[in-house]
């Protein structure tokens, strides 16, 4: 009875350290641990703060007052930079230069040539971007200096302020390049620094094709 007893006991205490060790698993240190859980950001998108570009124009004359001579419509180029201040609102520096009323005189050293009156503006506006996205239209105003020389000359004998009124839309062609199109009216007032029966005010309407470059 007693050998029995012991026997039972000893059967007993082999048996435990299993039993106890059944539920334990062991991790290796060197085991890969969880990703941690995703965190939320808040991405604000703004637009490139400076961007560049250049224009061709046409330019039609709808009414003028007063002048030495009648300006017809022509065309030009045209090139600015500007600076967004933030999603809605930029300030951009601009210049015209437009040829109109094609002339042929002689030239002793050149010969034959043809000259132009070019009317040329140095522009300052405001745009009001109306909508950010693959389209952005806008709207633009501003106000600039006027100058009306003959080429031939080389140098302008009309000079005055003006504004500009109107709109446009970009369109993102690449991650820095936009496409555009343009519609301005310019009001204009110039004369000779003198003043007198020269002086004239112009009604303009320009329209432009573009690109440019944002950075």
């Amino acid at each position: 009875m007693f050998r029995k007893a012991l026997f039972a006991a000893l059967a007993v205490a082999a048996l435990a350290p299993a039993a106890a060790h059944a539920d334990v698993v062991y991790v290796s240190p060197y085991a890969p641990y969880p990703p941690p859980p995703p965190t939320v950001q808040r991405v604000v998108v703004r637009p490139a703060w400076w961007y560049v570009g250049v224009g061709v124009i046409g330019t039609s004359i709808l009414d003028q007052s007063g002048g030495p001579e009648l300006l017809h419509s022509g065309g030009g180029l045209s090139a600015w930079v500007g600076v967004n201040l933030s999603r809605t609102f930029a300030l951009e520096l601009g210049w015209l230069g437009s040829f109109h009323n094609p002339a042929t005189y002689y030239d002793s050293y050149y010969g034959t040539s043809t000259s132009f009156l070019m009317l040329e503006g140095v522009t300052a506006d405001a745009k009001i971007h109306l909508a950010r996205g693959p389209i952005e239209p806008y709207l633009q105003g501003g106000v600039g200096v006027y100058f009306l020389g003959d080429t031939a000359v080389g140098f302008a004998d009309s000079v005055g302020p003006g504004y500009q009124l109107g709109g446009g839309v970009d369109i993102w062609a690449g991650r820095y390049v936009t496409l555009g199109a343009r519609a301005l009216y310019r009001g204009i007032a110039m004369g000779p620094p003198e003043g007198g029966p020269a002086d004239t005010f112009l009604h303009v309407a320009t329209f432009e094709g573009s690109v440019s470059f944002h950075f």
